[in-house]
């Protein structure tokens, strides 16, 4: 009777071990669709997740009591009997009062261990939801009845912390390197498809990305100047690849306009004159201190398709486009008649040349790096501005340079800005034998 007595305390201290491994793993994404869906116990789970130092008091009172009921119980019950089989052993008699408590301890404690403790959590981590759900309302209960002396526990637990200087955590309940941790798990298990993942990460990094990572530079921008001839400004708008176009007053420091080239096609087909004036629309400022995803609200307020960057002078620094914000999620999308040419390409002696005009970003995932240069990564962002920072002048050719284990060297100049850089991995230094 007394060894069945023990193993039901054993059981129960399982419960108690089992319930708390499943509330602690239970997530609250899957609780809340289930509690969504009707499930009054997830709710009880997410109740006790909110204001969990009830619940844990009550489960370390109940593990705590049962491990000493389970100890004296087992002293009597056990204790007895095999002294007495140890008794009738010559050789063991001198030593079976001591033996017979150490065997009543290791088999207690085996049990508790395996049956009260492994097996339990074990299959609380199988299914946390489920598990959760099926105590949780017991548990309140049980935390109900013991609230007087669980009272005690957590203002005692309370005073503790505050003495030794500890604080809650204040930090969200999930973060962004929780997020890709999750979708790098998913993707390996074959959740999610690799581009997924990709998708994700790219969205989680737009707080973090310049729009200066994403944006067409001055020096590129396609504009049509209204102070040269008509025939001029035709040959300009027919030769664009862009289906918007910035329109300006004797150059770049003067900007009037975007012109929508449907808009223009539309007055021609109706019989009226090209005036660009007529149908050109305002041009959007936007700061070049704001992040990608302040630009991408930008673009939804102002229902603008493309934006003007300015820096602190006002003086223009790049355009971008709503594509631009789309290809820094997506990647990269050529349009029919752009040139497809690969900003990376790989030489038959390993070796990689690559555009001056390629973005650190794509650069460090194309290599697998975490950062290139840990002083002043965030004042350029293109590979051309990194050779700038690195030589510390204006590149020439055959300059070259060593970061992260590679070798750069510039291959060819574009007058001031560096168009082509060979990127060449250094080979591993040998460790010395010693």
């Amino acid at each position: 009777m007394e060894f069945l007595l023990i193993l039901f305390l054993i059981v129960l201290n399982g419960v108690f071990a089992m319930s708390e491994i499943a509330v602690v793993s239970a997530r609250k994404a899957r609780l809340q669709i289930r509690a969504d869906e009707g499930h009054t116990s997830a709710n009880a789970v997410l109740a006790l997740q909110e204001k969990p130092a009830g619940f844990f008091s009550t489960i370390q009172v109940g593990i705590t009591s049962i491990g000493i009921l389970s100890g004296a119980v087992g002293e009597n019950a056990l204790a007895g009997p095999i002294n007495d089989m140890l008794s009738t052993v010559p050789a063991l008699a001198p030593y079976s009062r001591g033996l017979s408590l150490a065997l009543v301890v290791a088999l207690i404690t085996y049990l508790s261990v395996v049956v009260g403790e492994l097996v339990p959590k074990r299959l609380a981590l199988l299914a946390p939801e489920t598990i959760a759900g099926l105590i949780a309302r017991p548990m309140s209960w049980l935390s109900s009845i013991a609230r007087p002396l669980v009272w005690l526990l957590s203002r005692s637990s309370d005073l503790l912390m505050r003495l030794l200087g500890a604080r809650p955590n204040e930090e969200p309940p999930v973060s962004d390197e929780e997020i890709k941790v999750l979708m790098e798990q998913g993707a390996e298990a074959g959740v999610f498809h690799i581009s997924e993942q990709t998708l994700v990460s790219n969205v989680l990094r737009l707080d973090e990305q310049s729009i200066n990572e994403i944006m067409t530079p001055r020096k590129d921008v396609y504009y049509i100047d209204l102070t040269s001839s008509e025939e001029v400004i035709h040959q300009r708008i027919i030769s664009s690849p862009h289906s918007r176009i910035l329109v300006c007053d004797g150059g770049l420091e003067q900007i009037v306009g975007v012109l929508r080239t449907n808009d223009l096609v539309k007055r021609v087909l109706a019989g009226e004159a090209t005036d660009v004036r007529a149908v050109m629309r305002p041009p959007v400022y936007i700061p070049e201190s704001i992040t990608t995803t302040s630009l991408f609200e930008q673009f939804r307020q102002t229902r603008a398709q493309l934006a003007c960057i300015v820096d602190e002078y006002g003086d223009l620094t790049g355009i971008v486009t709503v594509t631009d914000v789309l290809e820094a999620i997506v990647g990269d999308m050529p349009e029919e008649d752009q040139d497809d040419t690969p900003e990376m390409v790989q030489r038959g002696d390993g070796s990689w040349l690559v555009d001056g005009t390629m973005t650190i970003q794509r650069f460090k995932q194309a290599f697998d790096l975490g950062r290139l240069d840990d002083e002043a990564e965030d004042e350029y962002y293109t590979m051309g501005g990194f050779a700038m920072h690195r030589l510390g002048r204006v590149p020439a050719v055959a300059d070259t340079f060593v970061c992260a284990e590679l070798e750069f060297e510039v291959m060819d100049m574009d007058r001031s800005r560096v168009d082509k850089l060979l990127v060449t991995r250094r080979p591993a230094t040998p460790a010395n034998d010693t």
